[in-house]
């Protein structure tokens, strides 16, 4: 009984009994630099049981300082809509203006607000998932990269495996390519599926798309499949690039497919 008592009020002084649920505004200090970012937290969130938590990326487009423009399509559009059906907690970086996810420092600034967000809240640590649509896939395969040990699954849409464009600015695509090892490797798609084969992976693709190549994600779906991973992929039809991360998170099966994967207890951090 004594046990039982000396449990509760250490649960009681980690995580509060009560907090506050939908989308909430939050900020984390990297370095000497403070960033807004928006956490969702389910309305029947309770301190008394561990919850899924999902990092999710924005597309490039939606940068800023507000916290607030990543929360206002895509994914967060579906559980305003669904809420029911999204019983994990998520976050929603923001990149400031011209900063990409290849970037190293905005992919520690991603994880860093996970983080916060873990110890904010009672967080199942073996339940952690990463999301993203085409800026937000790119990151998320060079997070999921630098971090394999972390995500217990990965569901992208329209990411690049290679190095980015230098059509999209020579500065960017130097970063990436001296950042992050796969995209320079004679064949990124393999080395980033040797990386990240434990990781259970959900690939989407339009088949219209015409800004990011099919063939990315069809690669790295096939080399995927060679290194024996975890991976699902769907090939949107008549889906343009705008349309495809409506598509995505619309798909009902996405979340329950999430939700079910699980890091051994070995594997978790």
């Amino acid at each position: 009984m004594r046990l039982r008592h000396c449990v509760a009020l250490l649960l009681l002084t980690v995580w509060p009994a009560s907090a506050e649920t939908g989308f909430l505004d939050r900020t984390v200090t990297v370095g000497t630099k403070t960033y807004r970012y928006q956490v969702y937290v389910p309305a029947d969130y309770t301190a008394a049981k561990p919850w899924p938590i999902l990092l999710s990326l924005h597309g490039n487009g939606v940068q800023g300082d507000d916290g607030l423009l990543p929360t206002r399509r895509f994914l967060a559009d579906e559980i305003r809509v669904r809420r029911d059906a999204f019983p994990v907690i998520c976050v929603f970086p923001q990149a400031p203006k011209g900063e990409f996810w290849e970037q190293p420092s905005m992919q520690q600034l991603a994880v860093a607000e996970l983080d916060q967000t873990v110890k904010e809240f009672r967080i199942d640590t073996s339940r952690e998932y990463l999301t993203g649509y085409s800026m937000g896939a790119a990151g998320s395969y060079r997070i999921a990269y630098k971090w394999p040990e972390r995500f217990a699954a990965l569901a992208t849409g329209a990411g690049t495996v290679q190095p980015i464009p230098a059509s999209l600015g020579t500065d960017r695509a130097s970063v990436d390519e001296r950042t992050n090892p796969f995209t320079v490797e004679p064949d990124p798609f393999s080395a980033l599926a040797r990386r990240i084969k434990g990781v259970p992976t959900w690939v989407f693709h339009g088949n219209a798309d015409t800004v990011v190549s099919i063939d990315q994600s069809r690669l790295l779906v096939a080399a995927l499949r060679a290194a024996g991973a975890t991976v699902r992929y769907t090939e949107m039809s008549a889906t343009t690039h705008s349309d495809g991360a409506g598509k995505m998170y619309g798909n009902a099966e996405l979340i329950t497919w999430l939700l079910a994967q699980r890091r051994s207890t070995e594997s978790s951090r």
